[in-house]
């Protein structure tokens, strides 16, 4: 995927590289905003890696997290244990990790959703 996407970006501002969510290798205020598309529910420790979302993102700066978030997936949750697979346990998951409430919008069907929110300033 990172090869396709550097072969066809056109954008020199663009930058790939590989790693975990839990483990971004960058230092803090780096960004002003993060976009996760249909990764998150393969995230070893979501929250762990929302924290270090939160950690690399400077104050105030986006996060687009956009995934699969629904009550029809809540029965997948004794499979998927301790998976955010609904915006309320997504949305407790993104607030513990100091981000403000997500504003949710629909992407697909009735699973696809996307959360939009900001970071909240260190210390607040």
């Amino acid at each position: 995927m990172i090869e396709v996407a550097e072969a066809t970006s056109r954008d020199e501002r663009m930058r790939f590289s590989r790693g975990v969510a839990e483990h971004l290798p960058y230092p803090e205020d780096a960004f002003d905003l993060v976009v996760s598309t249909t990764s998150f529910d393969h995230w070893t420790d979501q929250a762990a890696g929302l924290v270090e979302c939160a950690r690399v993102m400077r104050p105030g700066g986006r996060l687009v997290l956009v995934d699969q978030f629904s009550a029809w997936l809540a029965p997948t949750l004794l499979v998927r244990r301790g998976k955010a697979r609904t915006k309320r346990r997504a949305t407790r998951l993104l607030v513990a990790a100091g981000f403000r409430v997500p504003e949710w919008h629909d992407i697909y069907a009735v699973i696809i959703r996307a959360a939009t929110t900001t970071t909240r300033s260190r210390g607040a």
